[in-house]
């Protein structure tokens, strides 16, 4: 064996994807042997659907990053305001027209994102600009009052378990294996990673940068009309203070799933996983009474962990 040999192995690694199912892997087995009630079906159904709506849109937020837009401030306002409009629009015109109508504005806030941040260059201050304008929009519709909806296919699409499976499970697996493909094996996917991994050379070589921030964008505003219109659907009403502080879930997940924070490395499948990881972390911790600054620190010592460990990695890995 030459020492080409042995440096080539040497070099060999796991997937990124296989540390998240390690990790979640010992969580269930560590929660189930140690705290009493984990293993109910009824608590991992619980699991699953928190999982399932943080998934949804650390899945379209994923494509931000990856992307080299760091991440949007955006997304838990853009929650609310959707929430709102597909309420009203359902009352009015009834849930297909609600629904596709929810998607159509989704799509165009995305757009109206990803144009002001190629003007402006900065994804953080932008994003943060429009969750304000978003979320004051949110309290004008709703009238700063509680909504309520009428409507049995809201009530199946937000509360029915096909095959025993959530219907929020079910968007969340769906979300995570169309994300992937499209990265893994689509051209616009791969023009995303190229962008994210080095902007000036993605310019410089005729991508379209552009183009890319303007799906990135829009894949996270759809993942975020989606989490709206289940939460909507499942409790019949909707309010402009609904998924409030949600952004840093979306973020943790993102990170904790190893996507590389300044782009250009990573899947979708990885910010899934990080929100199933967070989902079973915050489920442990709940049913062992810890209070909610104990959980929100362990998240946030959880999140810095998940970047060095994955920088320590990249390090080695060149």
């Amino acid at each position: 064996m030459t020492s080409q040999d042995v440096s080539h192995r040497a070099k060999v690694t796991l997937p990124k994807t296989a540390y998240g199912l390690i990790a979640i892997l010992v969580l269930l087995v560590v929660a189930s042997v140690t705290t009493p009630g984990f293993a109910r079906v009824d608590n991992i159904f619980v699991v699953i659907r928190a999982a399932s709506l943080t998934g949804i849109v650390a899945i379209g937020m994923s494509y931000i990053t990856i992307s080299g837009n760091l991440f949007a401030l955006s997304a838990s306002a853009l929650g609310a305001l959707l929430a709102v409009l597909f309420a009203l629009l359902t009352a009015a015109l009834g849930f297909a027209a609600g629904l596709f109508l929810t998607l159509g504005i989704a799509v165009l806030c995305g757009l109206a994102q990803s144009v002001a941040i190629s003007l402006i260059g900065n994804p953080i201050i932008t994003t943060l600009a429009f969750g304000t304008v978003f979320r004051g929009l949110a309290a004008l519709s709703s009238g700063n009052s509680i909504l309520r909806i009428e409507s049995e296919a809201a009530l199946w699409l937000g509360t029915a378990r096909p095959l025993g499976i959530p219907t929020q499970s079910w968007a969340f697996i769906i979300a995570a294996i169309l994300s992937w493909f499209i990265i893994r094996h689509f051209k616009i996917g791969r023009e995303i990673v190229l962008c994210g991994a080095n902007p000036k050379a993605a310019v410089a070589s005729g991508l379209r940068v552009g183009l890319v921030t303007a799906i990135a964008c829009a894949a996270l505003s759809i993942g975020v009309a989606v989490m709206a219109i289940m939460t909507v659907s499942q409790f019949s009403q909707a309010k402009a203070d609904l998924f409030m502080g949600y952004d840093f879930d979306y973020i943790a997940a993102v990170l904790v799933g190893g996507i590389a924070l300044r782009g250009g490395k990573g899947t979708p499948l990885q910010a899934a996983l990080g929100a199933v990881l967070i989902a079973l972390l915050q489920n442990f911790m709940l049913l062992h009474g810890l209070s909610a600054g104990v959980r929100m620190t362990i998240v946030g010592l959880l999140v810095i962990a998940s970047i060095s460990l994955f920088h320590i990695l990249q390090g080695r890995g060149r």
